[in-house]
């Protein structure tokens, strides 16, 4: 049986990082937490997302290329193999609610 962290990502797509540090608006380093460091990550694909919106880009257009590109990401970060166990997992994580947009972003 294969582990998952918290996320029901496999053992070979986990990074051993749950802090880093970034450097805030007066040049200070300050550190945050992994959950810290998904949240403004999200916010920036929001940005992207609502730009692209404002263009004229149909949502599902933007959702395609958005997946191609986490996919063609996480295959180059971690390989076609743990990417393909990370995908049997998503129907699940659909059907359980991960992905609705009532639920908070961990």
């Amino acid at each position: 049986m294969r582990r998952e962290d918290t996320r029901g990502l496999p053992d070979t797509m986990i990074k051993d990082q749950s802090s880093c540090v970034m450097v805030d608006a007066n040049g200070e380093e300050v550190e945050i937490t992994d959950a810290d460091v998904r949240r403004l990550a999200l916010s920036f694909i929001r940005e992207a997302w609502d730009e692209g919106l404002a263009h004229g880009i149909d949502s599902s257009a933007l959702a395609h290329a958005a997946l191609f590109s986490a996919m063609m990401d996480l295959v180059s970060q971690f390989g076609e193999e743990a990417v393909t166990q990370f995908a049997e997992e998503l129907p699940m994580r659909v059907e359980r609610g991960d992905y609705s947009v009532d639920r908070l972003v961990h």
